[in-house]
C-alpha cells in the first residue's frame, strides 16, 4: 500500500471527517481529522491497515488551539492530527487500542494539560510533584522566571 492508497481509503471510510490530507515526502502521510473520529482513524490505522506501531504522541500549543498528533507507522508513517479547544482541552485517550501510549499522553498532560478522556494513569510524568497546579510550561502564555545574573 503507497501513501495515496492510505489517503483514499480513509477518505472513503471516513469521509468528511478527514479535514486535510498532506504527503510531504516519500513514506509521509499528514492527516487532520475531526476530534470526533480521532480514536477511530488510529483505531482503523492501526487495525484494519495493520500499521502496528504508534511511534509518538505529540501535544502543539498553536496559540488559539492545540493540537494532539499521533504518529503511526509501519513501513508509511501516517501523523493524525486533531485539533482541540483550549477552553476545554479535552481528548479520548487512545492507550485502550494502542499499547505504549500511556506515557506519551501524560507527558503531553504535564508539559500542556491537556487531558486524555480514558488514560487510566494520568498524572504528573516530567514535572517534580511541587510543581504548581496548572502551570504548563510548554504553552505559549508559559512565562518563565529567569535567574538574576552573577556578577
Amino acid at each position: 500500500m503507497n501513501e495515496e492508497e492510505i489517503i483514499n481509503i480513509l477518505k472513503e471510510k471516513f469521509g468528511d471527517k478527514i479535514v486535510e490530507c498532506k504527503i510531504p515526502m516519500k513514506r509521509r502521510v499528514f492527516v487532520e481529522v475531526s476530534k470526533e473520529c480521532y480514536k477511530d482513524v488510529v483505531k482503523f490505522l492501526l487495525h484494519d491497515l495493520d500499521m502496528k506501531h504508534v511511534e509518538a504522541i505529540t501535544g502543539v500549543d498553536a496559540k488559539d488551539h492545540f493540537e494532539v498528533i499521533a504518529h503511526i507507522g509501519y513501513g508509511i508513517s501516517v501523523s493524525v492530527k486533531v485539533k482541540i479547544s483550549k477552553d476545554e482541552p479535552v481528548i479520548d485517550s487512545i492507550c485502550d487500542i494502542a499499547r505504549g501510549v500511556e506515557l506519551y499522553e501524560r507527558e503531553a498532560y504535564d508539559l500542556l494539560g491537556i487531558v486524555f478522556k480514558g488514560n487510566p494513569n494520568l498524572k504528573r510524568f516530567i514535572l517534580p510533584e511541587d510543581w504548581p497546579e496548572g502551570v504548563y510550561p510548554l504553552r505559549k502564555d508559559y512565562e518563565a522566571e529567569h535567574p538574576k545574573p552573577l556578577r
